[in-house]
């Protein structure tokens, strides 16, 4: 099957400067790729080489920016935290840029993992991994709501919201795709009732294959598109991706997002490596 490839701009071994993610996003955008990717961090959670410590930029501010800047590449995030900001203002903030980028958001939601940042933040930290799940469950029910209903009243155990209207609607129909990233149990049930997409971090290509299986299994009457982030690869000396790629391209994925540190190497990318996988 066709694989398309994704642009990683920020995430856990990857920070770089906003003129450096500008210049890969335009690449990109100008190179045909599917998408560009950012983690949601305050903090980042790794040394970076030539970086201070916990340095990133905010996720949606970035996002906006490149969507302006763009014109025909999607935008994910590499996942967007429901808990760094209200899923209501979350839902009125992803209508804003998907009116504003003309239907080019996808929207990838994740519990958060990295404790410190929610401490010194201030933001409320759930310990336990499924219940911080279960809220990411609730955010994205209160999301469709906002987007499709005219007005919207909500009152669940994390969130709630009184007589909310949201207009305009996005330009996606019926909404702009939502998806989740992560691969536990819990997260595979949430995602095979809400989600149009599932974003898998840090898995074996035998192990994502099993997963798929299992997913395609609890799925009634519908299909999701399949993405894997392979953050650890190197593109640096894009040849030799291509037998790290192969061990996934059976894995009944669809898009395989990797991290970009040069528009050079992007450049090889996209005319040596990609055409193999076409």
């Amino acid at each position: 099957m066709d694989v398309e490839f994704g642009v990683i701009l920020q995430c856990k071994k990857l920070t770089p400067s906003f003129q450096e993610i500008k210049k890969i996003a335009l690449a990109a955008d100008e190179l045909g790729f599917h998408s560009i990717w950012i983690s949601d961090h305050l903090m980042h959670p790794a040394q970076v080489d030539d970086k201070p410590m916990y340095f990133c930029h905010e996720a949606w501010t970035t996002m906006s920016a490149l969507g302006a800047l763009t014109q025909n590449i999607r935008l994910g995030f590499n996942v967007l935290v429901p808990y760094f900001r209200h899923p209501s203002v979350i839902a009125k903030m992803a209508t804003t840029l998907d009116i504003l980028t003309n239907g080019r958001l996808i929207l990838c939601l994740g519990a958060g993992w990295f404790e410190r940042e929610f401490e010194a933040y201030g933001v409320p930290w759930i310990e336990d991994h499924d219940e911080r799940i279960e809220g990411e469950r609730e955010a994205a029910l209160l999301i469709k709501k906002l987007w499709t209903q005219p007005v919207t009243n909500f009152n669940g155990k994390y969130f709630q919201i009184k007589d909310a209207v949201m207009e305009p609607k996005p330009v996606q129909k019926p909404h702009p795709p939502i998806w989740f990233g992560g691969k536990s149990s819990k997260t595979m049930k949430v995602v095979s009732e809400l989600a149009e997409g599932w974003l898998l971090l840090g898995v074996e290509p035998k192990m994502i294959k099993d997963k798929i299986k299992t997913m395609q299994r609890m799925l009634v009457n519908r299909n999701l598109d399949y993405a894997i982030a392979l953050e650890k690869v190197s593109t640096d000396q894009p040849k030799k991706c291509i037998p790290i790629i192969e061990k996934y391209t059976n894995s009944g994925a669809n898009l395989l997002n990797l991290p970009f540190y040069d528009v050079e190497s992007l450049k090889i990318f996209a005319k040596d490596v990609i055409p193999t996988f076409k």
